[in-house]
């Protein structure tokens, strides 16, 4: 089962099409969720103690990349916080 996989593609199409009034809201509540295969994945990269900010982090990463496949960027929702490392 892909939950934080299917979670993200949904978080960016509720992005994209809902305009949601306050998205990071939505970010923050849900954020566990969205990013629940990530501190593992981290480990498996290489990222010797990953912290549950670098999988959120990550997982804003993956959301931006999402995004960009529509020409859109996290950065174009200012409230929403952006990923820190590429």
């Amino acid at each position: 089962m892909q939950t934080g996989s299917r979670l993200r593609q949904l978080f960016s199409t509720l992005l994209l099409f809902c305009e949601p009034s306050r998205p990071a809201l939505l970010w923050e509540q849900f954020r566990q969720h969205i990013c629940d295969d990530f501190v593992h994945r981290l480990r498996t990269m290489g990222r010797s103690n990953p912290t549950a900010e670098d999988a959120y982090d990550y997982g804003l990463f993956l959301i931006d990349k999402l995004l960009k496949e529509s020409n859109r960027a996290l950065k174009d929702w200012p409230m929403m916080p952006q990923p820190q490392q590429d």
